[in-house]
């Protein structure tokens, strides 16, 4: 319909931009797309695309930039370890990445109150690797059991620093009881050198024993987590 004939427009900032060897502009349907081939650094800034017909005018907008993406972290939410955590994320960048901070605090919190604590500032090195994909990782150390912490991320290359990443929290581990109860008794065994022979005989049946019940109990529920 004549009426309602569409008139698209492509800008880069505020340049109106027209086909060239390497710019190509296609319309498909309701389909419409700018191909930029062999990218140079002169084509990185605002595009925008403007179209108009006799109901009226709608533009969107996108960002082409040489910068890394946003790290997106992909570790688990929970610890495994105690007293530490594995921090992992990702950032996409074709130029080799320059730096790489990671920051990371603590939240102090109970029922009813909840305030971060003082950031850690770490600079890491990143591999230099003919890679797309950066992964990285950075193991956090002397935390404390069942403590949460938050962190973020940001990457540079030669085009700059990227956006900071989002938030991203993480919860240490807490012990299990029976662990707990275990170690207590290893270190009641260990303290006790004045203790007479039956005693630390004593002592030992009853570490084994509850050895004997942590793994009958372990051998009694790990079937049934696979549905065995």
């Amino acid at each position: 319909n004549k009426e309602f004939l569409l008139n698209l427009m492509w800008y880069q900032d505020t340049i109106l931009l027209d086909p060239t060897d390497r710019r190509k502009m296609e319309s498909r349907g309701n389909k419409h797309t700018l191909n930029i081939r062999n990218v140079q650094g002169s084509d990185f800034g605002n595009y925008s695309c403007v179209a108009d017909n006799s109901l009226g005018r709608a533009k969107k907008y996108m960002e082409l930039s040489g910068r890394p993406s946003p790290a997106e972290f992909k570790s688990a939410p929970f610890s495994r370890a105690w007293d530490s955590y594995n921090l992992t994320w990702v950032v996409e960048s074709y130029p080799q990445l320059e730096e790489v901070r990671l920051l990371y605090r603590k939240l102090y919190m109970n029922e009813t109150y909840q305030a971060p604590g003082k950031w850690h500032d770490i600079i890491l090195q990143p591999p230099h690797d003919e890679t797309f994909t950066h992964v990285m990782s950075y193991n956090i150390r002397g935390l404390e059991p069942g403590s949460v912490f938050e962190a973020i991320v940001q990457a540079k290359n030669r085009y700059g620093w990227n956006e900071v990443s989002d938030l991203y929290q993480l919860n240490v581990n807490q012990p299990e009881m029976e662990d707990m109860e275990l170690i207590a008794s290893s270190k009641s065994f260990s303290l006790s050198p004045c203790r007479t022979l039956n005693q630390h005989l004593q002592w030992r049946v009853l570490l084994d024993a509850m050895a004997f019940a942590v793994e009958g109990e372990r051998l009694v529920t790990g079937p049934r987590a696979f549905g065995l």
